[in-house]
């Protein structure tokens, strides 16, 4: 016999999502030696080395990414197994995090996406910065997060990229002499960070007028007329200008965002529905 142990399958899905033995023991609440072992003999069962080792992380090989959704599979349909024998009482909701840039008109058609897709559980839905809802899903607090990043972790599945743009309320943005003043939210952002680089390339003054904890709070602020901020194109309002980046004021294009999709794989078909629904140019004829 020389069965795949679902021990070994787990602790080498966690190193695949977390990219290192320490974090993926952490996940699995077990040792790093136990991990390591499991990766180990994972690899001695198959005939072929699943991942290499670097000094700073963990990647897979190409035999390691062909077996991952695999492995996934086989997880979930252990899952599922377990499930059908036990006592059926309510049902855990799945835990959804969505970052705040991420099509906020169309949060409607998007809820009711997910909700179809994640069959009578129900959602938790929370609506986040993206530095926030990573640490859920590194700790395993997240079922399903759509993220903003600029350096997305290897597991990370790209959604889509969205240009970048200065925006502001009514009123003179600064002229070209004047430092500009800076709506943004917090450091953990990847949107305030590639603002930031662009102004600074450019060689434009610039300093932090408001910092805020959510978009929310920003867009009210920039319609207030606190100062200039940067946002992607499904999140302007209608009621902000643009700034044009060819502006001979000085204004520099900042960009693109791209956004990244984490799941488990008990929510694949939710997760896939999800891709095929935020491809540019799709949502607009998904959500009729």
């Amino acid at each position: 016999m020389n069965d795949l142990d679902p021990l070994w399958l787990r602790s080498f899905v966690a190193i695949a999502e977390c990219g290192s033995v320490t974090a993926a023991a952490r996940k699995v609440h077990r040792t790093q030696s136990a991990v390591s072992g499991h990766l180990k003999q994972l690899e001695s069962s198959l005939g072929a080395a699943l991942a290499t080792r670097t000094t700073r992380q963990l990647a897979l090989t190409a035999e390691g990414e062909r077996l991952l959704p695999v492995a996934r599979r086989l997880l979930g349909l252990q899952d599922e197994a377990r499930a059908t024998v036990r006592s059926q009482g309510p049902a855990r909701p799945w835990r959804i995090g969505l970052s705040e840039y991420f099509v906020p008109a169309r949060l409607s058609a998007l809820l009711g996406l997910l909700r179809h897709h994640t069959g009578p559980a129900g959602m938790e839905v929370l609506w986040s910065a993206s530095a926030h809802l990573e640490q859920l899903w590194q700790q395993g607090e997240v079922d399903l997060a759509v993220i903003t990043s600029t350096s997305p972790r290897p597991e990370a599945r790209l959604l889509r990229r969205e240009p970048l743009a200065w925006v502001a309320g009514a009123g003179r943005p600064p002229g070209p002499d004047l430092s500009v003043p800076l709506v943004l939210l917090g450091p953990g952002c990847p949107v305030r960070q590639i603002a930031i680089d662009s102004l600074q390339r450019r060689g434009r003054a610039h300093h932090l007028q408001l910092g805020c904890s959510g978009a929310h709070g920003a867009i009210a602020a920039l319609r207030a007329g606190w100062g200039v901020g940067c946002l992607n194109d499904a999140a302007i309002p209608e009621d902000l200008h643009r700034l044009a980046s060819t502006d001979p004021r000085g204004w520099p294009s900042p960009g693109r965002l791209s956004f990244y999709l984490h799941a488990r794989p008990e929510l694949e078909e939710a997760a896939r529905a999800l891709a095929r629904w935020a491809r540019p140019g799709a949502t607009a004829k998904l959500d009729a």
